[in-house]
């Protein structure tokens, strides 16, 4: 009973010191026969009872009671020393906590339905941590990615917060609904601590990165990055890339670098990249904060002058400040994601993106502008319709399946699948789509299109679980496993003695022409060939006199193969262009191919049949070895068109 009464005291304190005076006063109501009594010995609530009082709770930690009696009897009793003292019970008011002025903004009170909370959506907050200890936050779970070797001692403190910039975005987010200080836009969502910036609000590309790649490992839904640089970090760019790829909403501020007038492009990083949302930030009359950033990148605005929110309690005793930027109005959308996410559950973070766009408050130019992007975010106040069922589909064998598309074409003219994150069919109107995967599950998400628009609030997300084939060294979600699995599925491309692929090992020569020869249909009967370093015993021996004999390949003027060495992508080119009977196309668009390279045309002839692509430094790397999972793409787009 104790430590109960000691929490309501500290509670009590705290609720005084949490807001500013005008909403902290506390109004004692008097109940004239309610009080809280005082006593020595046990006797005096028996003698109350015979004075025709009751007893309504008895503290027996602290020897006092609560009563209902008149005035008089206590005073009596007082003079016999049969109790030591009493008071008048005072009913206390809770006007402790302040819903933000934003939420009104925002539309909060309008959502629908009204009990959404954020529960179960999982935030990710990469700042400099939150306050663990704080009474209005509750911390899921959280890391400290600070760099130990540059600032010694950095992690000492986990996750906790020693600036007060995440604490405050952590509470715009999600501070409890508990009748103290604020209350957040998803109280219940569940917040991930990510401690990527130190004590100054400072960090670089290695903790922010290990950051991101923290809260894709715990399968977040959404992560928010209140923070800017203003370099186009390749880093950076690639770990939100991969968590946007993932199905993670990656909501960045968009800095506070704006002119007075509102031109220019200003937007910085993360925020300008495009699987990035940039926030920018309005003030209570809904006009752009005068610092906030301008620029196209810019896709929605919310509330973020004069926020008041929760902050570490080692830094300011009340627990609370106020604090403006855009800083503060990422959080805002990062929360409203949240709500989305548990009214759709199913929905993408591609939807909810989308839904977002779609409700976002107008503000100034008509459509979408560089200072307020779609507009001000608001709730979504649509009734919940009923979630689309998952697609059927049936498994054939060594791993091949189909999804039965039939059902959607009823109502829409073609789709685009995603596989866990990736286009792999754009516009597709086949009533049954073929795909390959080895035991595990594959996520698809297929979005309808009619009328030449593709309607991404009417996905559909199916799960595929396949019991077989066992193959230990490669996962569905990698990006060439589909092409691993067609070849597998075609015994094109076969296990070893534990069902092994070995996708990242390079391929030789002789493994090349037998899985060219399996795909086309060469004879593959081991023979005596006409190249002396490939005898009759040799596995590939069959395949290779056959490819000789088609034309495809032609060996050294030495009648040697040279089976064991590695393929190059120009070699992988000469063979598939031959094997394939492509026809020549236009040449002259990779720096490192040129006329004097061997497999010059059949590169170019490659690229135009969509079967091989360069880099996006604009080489195509005709020298560079190929693995086993880089030969099975180009090998699989080749024999099937539907994998191009």
């Amino acid at each position: 009973m104790k430590n109960w009464i000691a929490s309501l005291m500290i509670f009590i304190l705290i609720a005084s010191a949490a807001v500013p005076s005008s909403a902290s006063n506390v109004d004692p109501i008097a109940e004239p026969e309610r009080f809280i009594v005082f006593y020595e010995e046990n006797s005096a609530l028996k003698a109350i009872e015979e004075n025709g009082g009751e007893i309504i709770q008895s503290y027996a930690s602290i020897k006092a009671a609560t009563v209902v009696t008149e005035q008089e009897t206590l005073e009596g009793l007082v003079s016999l020393g049969k109790i030591s003292g009493f008071q008048k019970e005072k009913k206390y008011e809770a006007k402790a906590q302040i819903t933000p002025w934003a939420h009104v903004n925002i539309n909060i009170p309008a959502k629908v339905p009204t009990t959404l909370t954020g529960a179960g959506v999982k935030v990710a907050i990469i700042d400099t941590g939150i306050d663990p200890n704080h009474p209005d936050l509750t911390v899921k779970d959280g890391t400290c990615t600070l760099d130990d070797s540059v600032s010694p001692n950095a992690c000492s403190k986990s996750y906790l917060d020693e600036n007060g910039h995440g604490t405050h975005v952590a509470g715009i987010i999600a501070a409890k609904n508990n009748e103290i200080g604020i209350v957040g836009v998803a109280p219940n969502a569940e917040l991930f601590a990510v401690k990527a910036l130190d004590g100054n609000g400072e960090g670089t590309t290695s903790t922010i990165m290990a950051g991101v790649d923290w809260a894709i490992r715990k399968g977040v839904d959404i992560i928010n990055m209140s923070l800017t640089t203003p370099y186009p970090d390749t880093g950076i760019k690639a770990m939100v890339d991969e968590a946007n790829a993932n199905g993670i909403m990656v909501i960045a501020a968009a800095g506070n670098e704006g002119s007075f007038s509102g031109s220019g492009d200003s937007v910085e990083y993360p925020a300008k990249f495009p699987s990035v949302i940039a926030v920018a930030s309005t003030n209570s009359d809904n006009r752009r904060a005068l610092t906030s950033a301008t620029g196209q990148e810019i896709e929605l605005a919310a509330p973020g002058e004069g926020i008041y929110s929760t902050f570490p309690t080692s830094l300011v005793s009340s627990g609370y400040a106020t604090r403006s930027g855009t800083s503060m109005a990422t959080p805002f959308v990062a929360g409203m994601a949240a709500l989305y996410k548990e009214k759709y559950p199913s929905y993408t973070n591609d939807q909810i993106r989308s839904l977002l766009q779609k409700n976002a408050k107008d503000l100034g130019l008509a459509g979408r502008d560089p200072l307020y992007g779609f507009g001000l975010v608001q709730t979504d106040m649509a009734p919940i319709n009923e979630t689309q069922e998952p697609l059927t589909f049936a498994t054939g064998v060594k791993g091949s399946l189909k999804l039965n598309m039939q059902t959607l074409l009823e109502k829409y003219q073609a789709y685009s699948i995603y596989r866990d994150g990736r286009l792999i069919a754009d516009k597709a109107n086949l009533p049954s789509f073929e795909d390959y995967g080895k035991s595990g599950s594959i996520k698809y998400t297929i979005y309808p299109w009619l009328n030449g628009s593709m309607l991404k609030d009417q996905a559909n997300e199916t799960i595929v679980s396949l019991a077989s084939p066992v193959i230990p060294d490669l996962d569905n979600s990698v990006w060439y496993s589909r092409n691993i699995m067609y070849l597998y599925s075609k015994n094109i491309v076969k296990g070893d003695a534990f069902d092994q692929v070995h996708p990242a090992i390079n391929v030789t020569r002789a493994e090349a022409i037998a899985m060219l020869g399996r795909a086309i249909g060469l004879n593959g009967t081991q023979r005596t060939t006409r190249f002396t370093d490939v005898p009759s015993s040799s596995f590939a021996s069959g395949y290779v006199q056959s490819a000789y004999e088609q034309g495809i390949i032609s060996g050294r003027a030495n009648k040697t193969f040279l089976p064991n060495e590695y393929v190059t992508r120009a070699e992988m080119a000469i063979m598939l262009s031959k094997a394939y009977k492509l026809p020549n196309a236009p040449t002259g668009s990779f720096s490192d191919v040129t006329a004097e390279i061997a497999g010059y045309q059949q590169i170019y002839n490659l690229e135009a049949a969509k079967i091989a692509s360069g880099y996006t430094d604009g080489t195509f790397k005709p020298n560079a070895k190929m693995q086993r999972s880089t030969y099975s793409v180009f090998l699989s787009k080749a024999n099937n068109a539907a994998l191009k």
